[in-house]
């Protein structure tokens, strides 16, 4: 009984192992589709080469830099996750994904932190695709009044309510985006792409 116990925990923290090994960047092309400062974190650099001293990242970028290489992680971790071909998997790996956001969340305690407002629009990204919506939007909501000139977050904003049928919501929100962004061409594409279908996107004005 007690091998059996043994066999039985050395399998799952070698899973485990397994797993963290798999989700961390190993390889230069996992690493050239992340944000470029990501090769200066920790562990990373390590793959990276980066000869800039971590410190110096620290000091350009504030202390949760220490924690980025977990975001960074993530975003690995969701790249891998649309590869798979098993849903379930996938899922899994995805809720992982959140897990390493939330750490850095909890771990940065600066409210301007360099790279925030991308890691909010990140893990409302992740949340849309585990199907959460209602727990994505406050997300971007959170991305657009930290960074009011981030486009991206406009975008998926709208996006949310275009899939709701909510076309005037979406068209409002790609105008603020605009207003706010100098003239994002992609919020502009975005807003006359629903204005050609019409409807109530039509009714709300076009462009100037």
């Amino acid at each position: 009984m007690i091998k059996k116990m043994y066999f039985l925990v050395a399998f799952f923290f070698s899973m485990t192992v397994s797993a963290e090994q798999t989700y961390r960047i190993q390889t230069i092309s996992e690493l050239i589709r992340l944000p470029a400062y990501c090769k200066g974190t920790q562990q990373i650099r390590e793959i990276s080469n980066d000869p800039v001293p971590i410190e110096t990242y620290v000091k350009r970028y504030g202390k949760g830099y220490n924690h980025l290489h977990h975001y960074c992680w993530s975003l690995n971790q969701e790249y891998q996750a649309q590869e798979m071909l098993d849903h379930q998997f996938a899922k899994s790996w995805l809720e992982g994904a959140i897990g390493g956001i939330n750490y850095v969340l909890r771990n940065n305690h600066d409210p301007k932190f360099f790279c925030l407002h991308e890691i909010y629009v990140s893990k409302a990204r992740i949340l849309f695709k585990l199907n959460q919506p209602d727990d994505a939007v406050p997300w971007l909501k959170k991305a657009i009044a930290l960074r009011p000139n981030y486009s991206p977050a406009y975008a998926r904003l709208s996006d949310y309510y275009v899939e709701k049928g909510d076309k005037a919501e979406a068209v409002k929100i790609l105008k603020q985006g605009i207003a706010k962004s100098n003239k994002s061409d992609m919020l502009i594409h975005r807003l006359r792409e629903l204005e050609s279908q019409g409807g109530d996107a039509a009714k709300s004005g076009k462009i100037k």
